[in-house]
């Protein structure tokens, strides 16, 4: 159970460090000019969905003791890259637009509403699938066990999804300032739509 236990936390660490967990979110406040409170917020709320959508499979597969067959895995790993490419065309066409056009603060609220549900349903649509084994391995061990390798998951997923938001949004600060409003969300649209791209081969 240890050994479940070490590679459940290393498993977490690992999918913490993947692009597609915190660069459009980062990218997102950027081109959004979010408060950092707001960023760590929402950075919070986002990895709890991909937590979310991960345990919600693994723990109820964990418990049944069977594996996804491997069309539901194939969906899975289509859905969220597919999500994330629309997202990032939309928003480039909507930055060319608002470019010609004078959009009101209350568009632009509403516009940002929907970039942000874009973002959680992406991450709640792309659960870790590679620990639904230990999940499984852990059911010999009890319920009990399924959950505690559930909260330490949560807790080191997490923890490091919020930190690789935090830092990446600072990082891409000074690159970020150097360009108008407009192209700022382009810049967005353009990474948006290549991690969803890598995503097809990144898990």
């Amino acid at each position: 159970m240890l050994q479940l236990l070490i590679n459940t936390i290393f498993l977490a660490l690992i999918q913490a460090l993947i692009p597609n967990h915190w660069l459009p979110l980062s990218a997102l406040s950027k081109s959004e000019s979010w408060t950092k409170q707001r960023l760590e917020l929402m950075a919070c709320v986002c990895a709890c969905a991909h937590v979310m959508g991960t345990l919600l499979l693994g723990i109820s597969f964990g418990v049944a003791g069977t594996k996804l067959s491997h069309t539901y895995e194939l969906y899975l790993h289509l859905a969220a890259p597919i999500v994330l490419i629309i997202f990032g065309v939309a928003y480039f066409l909507i930055a060319i637009r608002m470019g010609q056009t004078d959009e009101s603060y209350e568009q632009e609220r509403r516009i940002g509403k929907v970039w942000i549900v874009a973002i959680f349903l992406m991450m709640l649509l792309s659960p870790c699938l590679e620990v639904h084994d230990l999940f499984i391995a852990a059911a010999d061990y009890g319920l009990n066990n399924i959950l505690l390798l559930a909260m330490f998951y949560a807790m080191v997923n997490i923890s490091g999804v919020v930190l690789m938001t935090l830092l990446a949004s600072k990082w891409a600060g000074g690159f970020y300032a150097k360009y108008s409003d407009t192209g700022r969300k382009k810049i967005t649209a353009l990474l948006l739509v290549l991690v969803g791209v890598a995503s097809f081969f990144i898990h």
